[in-house]
């Protein structure tokens, strides 16, 4: 046992040394995902075929040498194509691009380097240390002796297993990732358009108090309005606050983070006209990176005119504010800033010989004033403005403004423009060159396929758009889309490569397709693992899913080779089976039992930054338990059954049970 765990430390050292000297980045994510079981796979291999070896023939002096030689040399070869595998199907994870590239590729190339440096061990210092095994077969004859009898039972077992984890997987939540615990929260409060600094700052001050009556919280921090430095032009109706919370062990009011989420809201809810988006510091900054909105899920509104888009945004917010597990709904108000339009009656301006743009000038003057001139000071220079007084304030000034006539008498003002108030655009935003309104809107206590799956039927049932305007759904389920498309090309190519591999290792298209059923064994464990744990389908239980099926088919390759060279023997058909199949049963029960411990902490843990790893090591869990068992039942049985129609085997005996 210490031999086989001796290659854990040596194998990661080799990785994170050859890392640092390549400069390729690691992340906790690298250490945390990696399974341990994994890493010892293939010493548990060696170790058990050497210690077969050592107690069947009994080798003395010199001789022992010899043997553990013969046996490394064995399982060398499969071992080889098994490692090769394994890195194969990481293949799709380091094709992620964006986010989820960051946060899995450097796991992918840590895994990868783990396991070439275990194999490297496994060829050379394991036969030299091996000593110990364990005898676990016993009980596993009869059963698998039972299977070949009545081989059509298994198959028809696994096939309704399948069946039925592809209809549970319909069961499952969809999503991206999984909600990130950061510890902290980024609570975006929006204001009527319009209003001023000094009406907001009152307001300000009330939320910063009600937040800090919360036991959970210790720390609030508002940003009102545009930071000093121009990098986020937002306008005085935007507040951003950071409410730094305790630890959870502190936590008086509930010890759920929705939950202090949905109080917080209720507690802001008696101040008028605002609207709320819960967040947290990173997640917002990513989530507006990614889509260029400050929201987790968005609809992206393009057309022409933008009064046309703000109305058919208020229509999709109807339709999804009845849509459970929505919350922080809104959409961008950039229609509704009060504007006075001054209108120029160009009839009105001929009668007195004035022309528009004199008329265009005089209000010019009296508001931001005109440029004359321009004054210099050595190598710096002014504009000289010049600005119009004027009798009153505000409109009132305005409409007392007089123009000059060729003539040479002054008209008012308000005999050549009339003075309009309307609602008018607060900004205009453009993306890819058209001009965008985006609704956005969050996830609570529902899965994001599931919700958007809905939101998408509703909407587009509801909302008509005009000609020229198009809807885009946008945020993390653009994200989800993306990655999911590029996993349905990359996946199948790595499958086809894993066949073109085995075949070389195999020469035998037959036993190649065979060890591929493990493919489909792995994915019914994984799928019933994600549902019993009540965990929803996302990149990360995908990356589960890659994981597995290396691990699945290494114990396919090993099964098939200790088959095919125990019938090199000479060995009936039956018997050839049951014989490799006792072989190389302590090596696969045992490589998975490690395997399993090795992701057990994290598919069990609640800790902060847990949320990515756990649908992971579930997925791997359950894949692991489901096609060891089924590899050692069902691909037995198959095997017998498809070789039925070879004349030489026809004869062959019934191992008796």
């Amino acid at each position: 046992a210490f031999i086989v765990a001796l290659t854990i430390p040596l194998s990661l050292l080799f990785a994170f040394i050859f890392m640092d000297l390549r400069g390729i980045p690691a992340n906790l994510l690298s250490l945390g995902a990696i399974d341990f079981g994994i890493i010892v796979d293939g010493a548990v291999i060696m170790t058990e075929n050497i210690v077969r070896h050592l107690s069947q023939h009994k080798p003395q002096g010199r001789r022992v040498p010899r043997e553990v030689q013969h046996a490394a040399v064995e399982v060398a070869r499969p071992l080889t194509f098994a490692v090769l595998i394994i890195m194969t199907v990481y293949v799709p994870i380091l094709t992620f691009q964006r986010i989820e590239g960051r946060l899995f590729r450097p796991m992918a190339v840590t895994i990868s380097l783990a396991v070439v440096g275990s194999l490297l061990l496994t060829l050379t210092l394991i036969p030299v240390l091996c000593g110990l095994f364990f005898r676990f077969r016993r009980p596993y004859l009869p059963i698998l002796r039972w299977c070949l009898r009545r081989p059509l039972v298994p198959i028809a077992s696994a096939a309704a297993c399948l069946a039925l984890s592809i209809f549970v997987f319909t069961l499952l939540g969809k999503e991206f990732l999984p909600e990130l615990d950061e510890g902290d929260l980024w609570v975006r409060v929006k204001f009527p358009i319009g209003i001023s600094i000094e009406g907001v700052s009152p307001y300000v001050r009330e939320i910063r108090e009600r937040f800090l009556q919360f036991p959970e919280v210790r720390v609030v921090v508002s940003q009102l309005g545009a930071p000093d430095d121009g990098t986020d032009p937002e306008a005085p109706d935007n507040v951003e606050f950071y409410v730094g919370l305790r630890p959870r062990e502190e936590w008086r009011t509930t010890t759920d983070k929705e939950k202090l989420i949905e109080a917080m809201t209720e507690s802001l809810g008696h101040i008028p006209g605002i609207s709320t988006n819960f967040s947290q510091p990173i997640k917002d900054n990513v989530d507006e990176a990614l889509a260029g909105t400050k929201g987790e899920l968005a609809i992206k509104l393009f057309g022409p005119d933008m009064f046309v888009m703000d109305a058919k945004a208020k229509e999709i917010v109807g339709v999804l504010k009845d849509i459970r597990g929505t919350a922080d709904l809104d959409y961008d108000h950039e229609v509704g800033m009060p504007e006075l339009r001054i209108m120029v009656d160009r009839a009105a301006a001929a009668r007195h010989a004035i022309n528009v743009l004199d008329v265009q000038d005089v209000i010019e003057a009296a508001t931001k004033g005109r440029t004359v001139s321009r004054i210099f000071e050595g190598e710096r220079r002014f504009d000289l403005v010049v600005r119009l007084l004027r009798d009153g304030n505000g409109l009132a000034g305005l409409r007392s403004l007089t123009v000059s006539a060729p003539s040479g008498e002054r008209v008012p003002v308000t005999q050549l423009a009339e003075f309009i108030k309307t609602d008018g655009l607060a900004e205009i935003v453009r993306e890819g060159n058209a001009r965008r309104v985006v609704v956005k809107w969050s996830v609570r206590e529902r899965d994001m396929g599931g919700l958007v799956a809905e939101a998408m039927k509703k909407v587009e049932a509801a909302v008509k758009l005009p000609e020229g305007y198009r809807m885009v759904w946008s945020g993390r389920f653009e994200d989800q889309q993306r990655a999911l498309a590029r996993l349905y090309i990359i996946v199948p190519l790595v499958i086809f490569i894993i066949f073109i591999l085995l075949f070389g290792a195999f020469q035998s298209v037959g036993d190649s397709l065979l060890i591929m059923l493990n493919l489909p064994f792995a994915l019914i464990g994984g799928t019933l693992a994600l549902y019993f744990w009540h965990t929803n389908f996302n990149i990360s239980a995908a990356v589960g899913y890659i994981a597995v099926f290396g691990v699945s088919v290494l114990n396919g390759v090993v099964l098939v080779s200790s088959i095919r060279q125990t019938r090199a023997e000479g060995i009936p058909m039956r018997e050839a089976i049951v014989r490799g199949c006792e072989i190389r049963f302590r090596a696969i029960i045992v490589s998975a039992i490690v395997a399993v411990i090795g992701f057990l902490p994290a598919a069990l843990s609640h800790g902060i930054g847990a949320e990515i790893q756990r649908p992971l090591a579930r997925v791997v869990i359950g894949g692991l338990i489901s096609s060891t068992v089924l590899t050692l039942l069902v691909l037995p049985a198959v095997y017998a059954l498809f070789d039925r129609r070879r004349p030489e085997e026809r004869g062959a005996p019934v191992p008796p049970p």
